[in-house]
């Protein structure tokens, strides 16, 4: 994979777009919201393609088309969006709408934390515990991963690391 390039900015009409779109998705008014990702879609920005990608892996305000979710998450990766590698690492932990693929799914995550997603740690440190692909479990990477996603604010992280620490004192 690339090393992490910037995105281009946002123009105030862009932002103006996707900060409304935001608004009516978190009121529950999907369709508004879905109207307005489309919109912002338009330009081609990664950003705006990710939440359209969103929009459609989620069913938010149109049906639930996880193979156009896929090409725009890939679109949006090409483009440097790192919420766009989490979102294609998602799909191929689980298998949705793409073969099941652990050893994909991680090396996803580790460029969506490459590119600032601090959440992606501990989706990492869950794939270390667990072991995947020829990679065995590792208690000490998932410790590091849990670590790093808990500095970056990750919530999740911390529940995680704060369960391998009960977990050690037991």
């Amino acid at each position: 994979m690339s090393p992490p390039s910037s995105l281009p900015a946002l123009d105030e009409r862009l932002q103006a777009e996707l900060y409304l779109a935001q608004w009516h998705l978190d009121r529950g008014a999907l369709r508004e919201a879905y109207a307005l990702f489309l919109k912002a879609a338009q330009s081609q920005h990664p950003v705006a393609l990710n939440m359209l990608g969103r929009a459609y892996e989620r069913g938010w305000g149109v049906v639930r088309d996880v193979t156009l979710a896929r090409n725009l998450f890939e679109a949006a990766s090409e483009g440097g969006e790192g919420w766009a590698f989490y979102n294609l690492a998602d799909l191929y932990l689980t298998g949705d709408g793409v073969v099941r693929d652990r050893v994909q799914a991680h090396a996803l995550y580790v460029e969506a934390a490459r590119r600032g997603i601090g959440k992606a740690f501990n989706m990492l440190g869950l794939l270390s515990e667990e072991g995947f692909g020829s990679l065995l479990p590792s208690q000490n990477d998932a410790r590091a991963y849990f670590e790093a996603g808990s500095a970056c604010g990750d919530k999740a992280a911390k529940v995680n690391l704060e369960r391998m620490r009960v977990r050690a004192l037991l």
